[in-house]
């Protein structure tokens, strides 16, 4: 009797690259670096936005 879903092994790595961790891990050290650079994240945003108003794109 045959079981549903045997086939070739997959590799170590692709189980590890699917676990649910990984991204978290990403998204989570991303959101903190984003939080240590706030301020500056936010007058680059603020400057390149005045910067293109003031251009006469709008």
């Amino acid at each position: 009797m045959a079981r549903i879903g045997t086939g070739p092994a997959r590799p170590a790595w692709r189980g590890r690259l699917t676990d649910p961790a990984v991204p978290m891990l990403a998204l989570s050290s991303g959101a903190v670096a984003a939080g240590w650079y706030g301020p500056l994240l936010t007058w680059a945003i603020l400057g390149g936005l005045a910067g293109y108003s003031l251009s006469g794109s709008v």
